[in-house]
């Protein structure tokens, strides 16, 4: 029997996966098929459906491995930015595709980026926010800078080190109070 566990099916997931991201550096998510994945994976298309429903689920698998790889563990904020940056480092070719869509920011939930060891009311207080709506502008605004800062990166070849790139996003929090101090 053919099950997640099974090497075979491992097999022709990360073959689909490969072609997948393969045909993603070439054109947009819409103009892929699966036919066209099963004739370069050399696979059917039912072995195609007993992994994914569609291309579109096929891509939020994608996204959703890299939620699963932030869960589990108690990191600090500085260490999951690290892992965030090694992450995509890893995967720059699928990233550089990816953020250049139309809908790049949904790369950072938010529950990657708040703190897990406090809640929502305990982290407006430490920011001195009122409201949990004025919470969702500073992330939107946040998250667009960021997303900003990592395509940069992306298409620089990766230069600078998970590291300096923690660095230099630290900074930039440092100089926004600056900046913005009334």
């Amino acid at each position: 029997m053919n099950s997640k566990c099974n090497l075979r099916f491992q097999q022709t997931e990360n073959k689909i996966r490969d072609v997948f991201l393969e045909l993603l550096k070439k054109k947009e998510l819409s103009k892929i098929t699966v036919s066209e994945i099963c004739r370069l994976s050399e696979i059917n298309r039912t072995a195609f459906y007993l992994h994914h429903e569609d291309i579109f689920h096929l891509m939020q698998e994608i996204e959703t491995d890299m939620y699963q790889y932030f869960t589990g563990e108690n990191y600090s904020l500085k260490e999951r930015y690290l892992l965030l940056f090694r992450f995509i480092r890893e995967r720059q070719d699928f990233y550089r595709v990816f953020l250049s869509g139309s809908n790049p920011a949904r790369l950072f939930n938010h529950t990657f980026l708040q703190d897990p060891l406090t809640g929502i009311p305990d982290l407006l207080q430490r920011l001195n926010l009122e409201t949990p709506l004025e919470y969702e502008y500073m992330q939107t605004f946040f998250i667009a800078g960021l997303t900003a800062m990592i395509r940069k990166w992306l298409n620089g070849k990766c230069r600078k080190t998970e590291e300096e790139l923690l660095s230099l996003l630290s900074r930039q929090f440092e100089a926004g109070r600056n900046i913005v101090d009334f």
